[in-house]
């Protein structure tokens, strides 16, 4: 489920990867907050918290201090040095106090560890897997109510779309069209990369926030709605505080009957035997050769054949399609006319990507299937 853009934010959060970040609740003066930090081995502190009122991230940075205190300021630039929230130990919490760049008085701050137990109660389960994988992220969303959207009608199924208002992140549900099993199997499936998308914005802007600022834009367009597949993209605009926005589309392809998330080669394979479906820990294949020596250069060769205008000598306006390179990392799903398959190309030429016209009809997908064995359209 990695996508470009979220390897890139991979960096975020890094200075948090030991075993078990603080996570506390309490106030700020009488506003409440719940607050996330890890203290590394020399005693530097990085973190994060948020006002329940509002939901969004404040990035903290600092250092503990001889007498077991954390110094810490919000939203710091790499140039800036602010003391903006002392917290002294007490009992298996911590007392202090805020004052903010802009506070009139300092505010008292009374923090204590959130247990699981404590979490908030939600019956969506899409969340569950977020209270394990972060205990932080589940206390906020558990707090986000979706709104419904419109109804719309794609490819004879009736979708429901629901929008999150802090993030403007939106997806559909189906409504119809499968048994009620099968229904919530997939919608569970589309709630729960929704929610990843909320989790992702909120990331994008606590990287911002030590920046110049952060933005993320993600819209979510049905592909393929039938009785063996759903398909689905999802592009994302974003700014998290690097060095340049960027941009990029990671389709959620899905198997009808058993909700499992599909691979390139369920649907198109090109090598011997059976495909190898298992990934390494990185999700690169396991024969890794397979997309440079035999996926990328047949990939090239019948776009070429498809579309030979595009492929006349020199690219078309700096747009190199017979560069087999740009046929490595693909972004692929569905559509009733065939495969979408998405080069990739360096910064300076992204605006080659996601052309309209990279698409291999079924009638010659369907002469290398791949391991889920369908017969399409």
């Amino acid at each position: 489920m990695a996508n470009k853009w979220c390897l890139l934010l991979v960096g975020l959060l890094a200075a948090m990867a030991q075993a078990a970040p603080l996570l506390l609740q309490g106030k700020i003066g009488e506003a409440a907050v719940v607050m996330e930090l890890d203290i590394d081995d020399a005693g530097q502190v990085m973190g994060r918290y948020f006002y329940r009122k509002y939901h969004r991230d404040i990035a903290l940075d600092g250092s503990t201090q001889e007498d077991g205190s954390l110094v810490l300021g919000e939203n710091l630039r790499s140039d800036e040095r602010r003391s903006d929230l002392i917290l002294h130990p007490q009992g298996q919490g911590w007392q202090g106090q805020w004052q903010g760049p802009k506070a009139a008085q300092p505010l008292p701050v009374v923090l204590k560890p959130l247990l699981p137990a404590q979490l908030t109660p939600s019956s969506d389960p899409a969340l569950q897997p977020f209270r394990q994988s972060s205990p932080y992220d589940y206390e906020r969303m558990a707090a986000l109510k979706l709104v419904a959207g419109k109804i719309q009608r794609f490819q004879g199924y009736t979708l429901q779309w629901w929008r999150e208002p802090v993030s403007s992140i939106a997806s559909f549900r189906l409504q119809d069209g499968f048994d009620a099993a099968t229904r919530q199997r997939l919608n569970q499936r589309l709630a729960q990369r929704q929610w990843q998308g909320v989790t992702d914005y909120f990331d994008c802007l606590l990287g911002g926030s030590r920046a110049a600022g952060g933005d993320f834009e993600q819209t979510v367009t049905p592909r393929l709605v039938n009785r063996q597949l759903l398909s689905v993209s999802e592009f994302t605009s974003y700014y998290c505080g690097g060095a340049h926005p960027d941009f990029g589309d990671d389709p959620l392809n899905l198997d009808v009957t058993t909700g499992r998330e599909l691979q390139l080669e369920d649907l198109l394979w090109l090598g011997k035997g059976k495909p190898p479906l298992v990934r390494q820990d990185n999700q690169d294949r396991v024969d890794i050769q397979y997309k440079y020596t035999v996926l990328a250069p047949w990939l090239q060769r019948q776009f070429a054949r498809l579309h030979p205008a595009v492929f006349k000598a020199g690219g078309q306006d700096d747009c190199d399609y017979n560069i087999p390179e740009v046929w490595q990392f693909v972004s692929w799903y569905a559509t009733p006319k065939g495969l979408y398959l998405g080069p990739s190309f360096g910064r300076a030429v992204r605006a080659c990507e996601y052309p309209d016209w990279s698409v291999l009809p079924w009638s010659l997908v369907m002469k290398h299937p791949g391991a889920a064995g369908y017969r399409l359209p």
